[in-house]
């Protein structure tokens, strides 16, 4: 379908719903030997990417993009209701790369290309970059290009105009460099449909993305955010990141003038679960989960009583959905999560009704 350039930027162009509103499918990425750096991490990546996959599939169709030559291997590891489709990609951090989904004025779906550039050009190109527009065009969506450069991961909206997110993965010159917070502030309003900003500072440089707000803080429900707060054996400015973070969303009004209810979710020890990769810093947080139709896919990472509480808070948060453990190891070691290695695509808006 045709790209449009979003050169006039105007509040309302497009509207994007709640992630737990209905899901037409969800999008993911089969890995190549290309984004890690030994086989032994790809084969870890490629069995946790499948792991995920088949989590989602019980509740929701996945089209899974993968290179061609990897095609067969993808479909021997993959379940039912997941479908394996050619790409040009490597990284599987689908959330980053994929299409952002909204609807435009007339209720029709519409992929919005953020225009992936490696988090700020921390990787060399290899493809990944033009996902997005290979994603809309097999998948048949009209598409539009944005001004902004950012990735999924960088976004949380709570389908009534409340925009979450960090200054540091966003207002960022790796990715926009000259424009200022109001021109960042305007472009959204027009392709996401945001009538109020809370803004987090976040920490540059701390990981590949600039400390995305996926593995911060996300919106429950709109009015409710799960916060994650880190063990004791965090950094100290990761720690501080998250005091600036609870302090914020504390004191912060939503949209529709409700003050937030911030929950808060313990996270795992990252110490424990083994060294990063070349490019990243371990992430592991319980919040980086993904709602599907009926469900809440959650992270575990073998650490019995963290794990545990996540789930006791998750079936307390989500009484309305099932929520569905997916083992992680290696996805924290090289700097995401479920939340990172998926991007919904939204049902039309005829389906929205379960």
């Amino acid at each position: 379908m045709g790209d449009t350039d979003m050169l006039d930027s105007q509040q309302g162009l497009y509207s994007m719903p709640f992630e737990g509103d209905r899901h037409s499918h969800t999008l993911m990425v089969f890995p190549s030997l290309a984004s890690v750096y030994s086989e032994a991490d790809l084969q870890a990546s490629q069995e946790e990417v499948v792991n995920i996959a088949n989590a989602i599939a019980r509740f929701e169709s996945v089209h899974m993009y993968t290179r061609e030559e990897l095609m067969v291997k993808a479909r021997s590891m993959a379940g039912t209701n997941v479908l394996v489709k050619a790409a040009r990609v490597d990284q599987l951090w689908a959330r980053d790369s994929a299409p952002t989904y909204v609807y435009d004025k007339q209720g029709s779906r519409t992929a919005i290309n953020f225009n992936f550039n490696y988090w700020g050009i921390k990787l060399p190109p290899t493809g990944d970059e033009g996902l997005a527009a290979q994603v809309a065009e097999q998948e048949s969506h009209p598409t539009a290009r944005s001004r902004l450069t950012t990735e999924g991961g960088a976004i949380e909206h709570d389908g009534q105009g409340t925009f979450l997110a960090t200054e540091s993965s966003l207002i960022n010159d790796n990715r926009n460099p000259g424009m200022s917070k109001a021109q960042i502030e305007r472009e959204l309003r027009a392709v996401l449909g945001v009538s109020s900003f809370i803004w987090i500072p976040g920490v540059k440089g701390h990981d590949i993305t600039d400390y995305h707000i996926d593995i911060l803080a996300r919106f429950v429900r709109p009015g409710v955010v799960v916060l994650s707060k880190p063990a004791s054996s965090a950094p100290d400015f990761v720690v501080n990141a998250y005091e600036e973070a609870q302090k914020i969303l504390s004191n912060s009004r939503d949209a529709r003038g409700r003050e937030l209810t911030v929950c808060t979710c313990q996270e795992p020890d990252t110490s424990l679960l083994g060294p990063p990769d070349e490019s990243n810093e371990v992430v592991a947080s319980y919040v980086n989960y993904h709602l599907v139709n009926g469900a809440v896919i959650l992270p575990t990472y073998g650490q019995q009583e963290p794990d545990n509480q996540a789930l006791e808070l998750f079936t307390r948060l989500f009484p309305e959905r099932e929520v569905v453990q997916v083992y992680l190891n290696m996805l924290p070691r090289s700097g995401g999560g479920i939340h990172c290695a998926t991007q919904q695509v939204i049902a039309p808006l005829r389906t929205q009704q379960y």
